[in-house]
């Protein structure tokens, strides 16, 4: 398979990667956050290259969020906001991503035009199903944003539960990325031949 094949399907999934590099490597202390930081940052640009190149509002929303975090932090010394990063990711990620909507470019268009034939975009149901494609999305990222702000407000109990099902919201939200848009294919595909039968 051709590269660009893979990062076509890979698609959406991409814009992701930072933010588990981020998850994965940011610990406790003033440094692994640094380190988590710059490693999500330098992830962004080089796994998101292409996005970056094509403006799209993800891949350009989490440049601006890691590296921002990353100047705040290591260059301006802004260690106060570091309890409060999960909080302040899954804010901007959740406000950009129901921005999106609002503005009638929910995110996931910008890669689901890709995978699709050009006549389908301007029908009204494919820009409804990437309405509520990116609003599942934004439904990640509040989720995600609550349990953050629970672990910040009491590190004890809810702690140790809410970090781990920050990730099983992420990959809930992935499942669902990958298996919408084969459901619906295989539906067109029965009401198609039904129709036809």
């Amino acid at each position: 398979m051709r590269p660009g094949i893979l990062y076509k399907k890979a698609g959406i999934l991409l814009g992701f990667i930072p933010l588990i590099i981020y998850g994965v490597l940011a610990g406790s202390s003033v440094s692994s956050i640094i380190t988590a930081l710059g490693a999500a940052t330098i992830v962004t640009v080089l796994a998101g290259f292409p996005d970056l190149r094509k403006g799209r509002i993800l891949m350009w929303t989490t440049l601006v969020l890691f590296g921002g975090a990353f100047i705040a932090v290591e260059v301006l010394n802004m260690i106060g906001i570091i309890p409060w990063m999960g909080v302040l990711i899954y804010a901007t990620l959740a406000t950009v991503t129901f921005g999106s909507i609002l503005a009638k470019i929910p995110f996931t268009l910008q890669y689901a035009r890709e995978m699709v034939d050009r006549q389908l975009w301007e029908n009204p149901v494919f820009f409804r199903v990437n309405v509520l494609m990116t609003g599942v999305w934004g439904g990640v990222f509040v989720i995600n944003l609550l349990l953050n702000y629970l672990m910040l407000v009491n590190s004890e109990l809810p702690g140790r539960i809410a970090s781990p099902l920050t990730y099983i919201v992420l990959v809930a939200g992935i499942v669902f990325t990958i298996w919408y848009p084969g459901h619906l294919r295989k539906g067109q595909s029965q009401a198609h031949r039904q129709g036809g039968s």
